[in-house]
């Protein structure tokens, strides 16, 4: 790991923890070991620290996905595994980290939204494909319009106002939402693999 990409990933480890606003690039650079000249050599201002970072997560999410992909016995398991991973990993996500960079970055968090929204669509889209074909999904759905309800329901968990982040836990509204989501369009058949996969985790 060259060091542009330790400043990256220790930087992302800081904000996950304490939020965006609050860990400097002084911290950062304590917390690494080497000067804040040595930072702003590579990264010209926070600003563009915090867009690698949201690279980083990008570039990793999708190896993960592939992964899941690639190991999964059918698409049901596949999105289910592929939720449990982003369940388990806001747990470890500080809520500041969410609220600072809708306020104090909000060209940032526009922009990566945006990125996020098309593969997440691009991704439900294949699994609701995957799934009629595999018999698993019902096949009277609208591939088009669900990828859009379901979009909407993941999108409104941050609304602080609807779900407060003292009251209510983001990886709890996540598994609630993906979940209750596949259950409705699911076949028996597909039912069946939800029952099994949640025994097989909740035991």
């Amino acid at each position: 790991m060259d060091t542009k990409e330790r400043i990256t990933s220790e930087s992302l480890k800081l904000f996950m923890r304490y939020g965006i606003r609050s860990v400097t690039m002084d911290t950062i650079a304590e917390n690494l070991g080497i000067s804040k000249r040595t930072i702003y050599e590579l990264f010209s201002t926070k600003d563009e620290l915090i867009k690698a970072c949201f690279n980083h997560i990008s570039a990793e999410d999708e190896k993960q996905y592939q992964e899941i992909l690639k190991n999964s016995g059918n698409v049901i398991e596949a999105f289910l595994h592929s939720i449990r991973r982003s369940v388990e990993l806001m747990k470890s996500i500080s809520p500041l980290f969410f609220h600072d960079i809708k306020k104090y970055y909000p060209e940032i968090f526009n922009c990566t939204g945006e990125e996020h929204s098309k593969r997440g669509y691009d991704r439900i889209i294949h699994f609701i494909k995957k799934g009629k074909e595999e018999g698993y999904l019902r096949k009277d759905i609208n591939e088009d319009i669900t990828t859009k309800l379901i979009m909407e329901q993941f999108n409104i968990m941050g609304n602080e106002e609807l779900f407060p982040p003292d009251k209510y836990n983001r990886s709890k509204l996540l598994e609630n939402i993906a979940v209750n989501f596949v259950r409705g369009i699911a076949t028996e058949e597909g039912l069946k693999i939800i029952n099994n996969f949640n025994e097989q985790f909740n035991n």
